[in-house]
């Protein structure tokens, strides 16, 4: 009885912290570039179940394999492409293939992100507004002229015929392997490579969507949702079930 109690018990707390990842991705479905999360779910190891007692006969018989309860083991990230949407604003840049554009923040440190809906700052650096600056090839801030500027398809930054500055596309060997530093954003371990050529294009004036459906998102809320209530409702007959045999058992001493 017991172990059904905590089986049911850890299928609620399972769908809780579902249903914070899945209103994470609702509530950042207007964030350029954020990429749609959800839960990896897993058993607890299994464990072979045996009856001990019974006297002489049988001490020791063995019931079978179970669990005793699920648990979120693991975050995982849908990488793919979002669609993308012309702003016609000079500022406002995406990545059309592999890559993340860098941004070094105070508060998170050194990140990667899809987001390019930049802006220049006061002393004319180039920056995500509200996280950081954004970088180059070498891994240095990007400091403008003007805000006035042609953006090649390899990350060229034009004024007139001039080269003055390349954005930085940087790639992973493995994106699993990136650690969440929320709202788009994501931090890796090893130092990132430079996306290799031909693997990507920067494009002007773009910005890319958010990948999540919202579709998808309200059909895995409902699912979630009636699977919390049917958990929820075998812990409450646990609980009843409990209460009348300790009063039972209070009746019969």
């Amino acid at each position: 009885m017991v172990r059904g109690f905590y089986e049911a018990a850890s299928g609620v707390l399972a769908q809780l912290r579902n249903f914070n990842v899945m209103a994470s991705n609702v509530a950042n479905t207007g964030t350029s570039g954020y990429k749609a999360e959800s839960l990896v779910g897993s058993s607890f190891a299994e464990h072979m179940v045996a009856r001990i007692g019974g006297g002489d006969i049988h001490p020791t018989r063995s019931i079978g394999k179970a669990t005793f309860f699920t648990t979120n083991i693991s975050e995982y990230t849908d990488f793919s492409q979002g669609s993308m949407e012309n702003t016609g604003r000079e500022l406002d840049l995406a990545i059309n293939g592999e890559g993340f554009f860098m941004i070094s923040s105070d508060s998170l440190g050194e990140v990667l992100t899809r987001n390019g809906q930049f802006a220049v700052d006061s002393e004319m650096n180039l920056v995500l507004p509200g996280v950081g600056q954004v970088l180059d090839e070498n891994m240095s801030p990007i400091t403008l002229e003007s805000s006035s500027f042609e953006l090649g398809q390899d990350g060229a930054i034009m004024v007139g015929d001039e080269e003055v500055a390349r954005l930085g596309v940087f790639a992973v060997e493995d994106v699993s392997a990136l650690k969440n530093a929320g709202r788009g954003f994501y931090s890796s371990e090893a130092e990132p490579d430079l996306a290799a050529a031909g693997t990507f294009q920067t494009v002007q004036g773009t910005l890319e969507k958010s990948n999540v459906s919202m579709a998808v998102e309200m059909s895995r809320v409902m699912a979630g949702q009636n699977m919390y209530n049917a958990c929820q409702q075998v812990v409450k007959m646990y609980d009843q079930l409990n209460e009348a045999l300790v009063t039972q058992l209070g009746r019969v001493s």
